[in-house]
């Protein structure tokens, strides 16, 4: 638990940040987010419709006259300029590894990362995956539909390392997977070791992730499924997040479920 402050998950890849001071934090809140009536940041990791419901309700349709911040990339800005009806809104352009400070209580440093693998390893694996996706056509027809009234670009995929007084927090995203390198994890963990990383866990990825946390120099790991419902949807595996839990507490890692 980080000292004064608070971390609250939304379901799929959003969280909400809160502190004693300053205004409230979000990464990529959902639709349905419950917005308080004061100043907030978002920040958008990548423009997937799962990631951006929340924010396109809140600048479309919310009422409130207080300070937000938009923190994305600059296709994403004028994605989101273009439904905002609010006047008390900046954008802000994020560029990899340029630290944003939009208040006194933060500093925002963006990093490129590559979105976790669709298909499972294994070609008998992604036969069967596909499959599942087949047999559920109507929910799949759902999400391209959702897909297509999306951004048609969206930029760089971002994770963000926030720096505040009492503690730093890594934002992979969903960016952290087997395909990725222990080493480049490590450089990311340089900038701000000893923090709580917030991590999206798919079941393929077990093994590799409790080798990659340890990587990031982190004291806390906050690990969710950011698909379930999906997964739900179409009958695909869940990750054994309780496993995993203990695989990462064994390299010495505070670890808890997001759930």
């Amino acid at each position: 638990m980080i000292e004064n402050v608070k971390i609250d998950y939304l379901g799929w890849s959003g969280f909400q940040i809160k502190k004693n001071s300053g205004p409230n934090l979000f990464i990529d809140p959902p639709k349905g987010t419950e917005f308080p009536d004061d100043e907030i940041i978002i920040l958008i990791t990548h423009g997937h419709p799962e990631h951006l419901g929340g924010t396109i309700d809140h600048l479309s349709k919310s009422t409130s006259n207080h300070k937000t911040i938009i923190i994305a990339t600059k296709p994403l800005c004028y994605y989101f300029k273009r439904r905002c009806i609010k006047s008390n809104v900046e954008f802000i352009y994020a560029r990899t590894l340029e630290t944003i400070s939009p208040n006194p209580n933060y500093q925002i440093t963006p990093f490129m990362w590559k979105h976790m693998p669709l298909l499972p390893p294994g070609i008998k694996n992604s036969i069967r995956h596909v499959w599942q996706l087949i047999k559920g056509y109507k929910h799949a027809f759902k999400i391209l539909k959702m897909t297509l009234k999306g951004p048609n670009q969206i930029g760089d995929m971002l994770g963000y390392i926030v720096k505040l007084k009492d503690k730093n927090i890594i934002i992979y995203g969903e960016g952290l997977h087997r395909h990725c390198r222990s080493k480049d994890v490590a450089i990311i963990g340089a900038i701000a070791p000893r923090s709580t990383i917030l991590v999206a866990c798919e079941p393929e990825d077990i093994n590799e992730l409790p080798n990659l946390i340890y990587a990031s120099e982190a004291d806390e790991a906050i690990i969710y499924e950011p698909h379930r419902p999906w997964r739900d949807q179409f009958g695909l595996p869940h990750i054994d997040l309780m496993t995993l839990q203990k695989k990462v507490a064994d390299m010495g890692i505070h670890a808890r479920i997001a759930l």
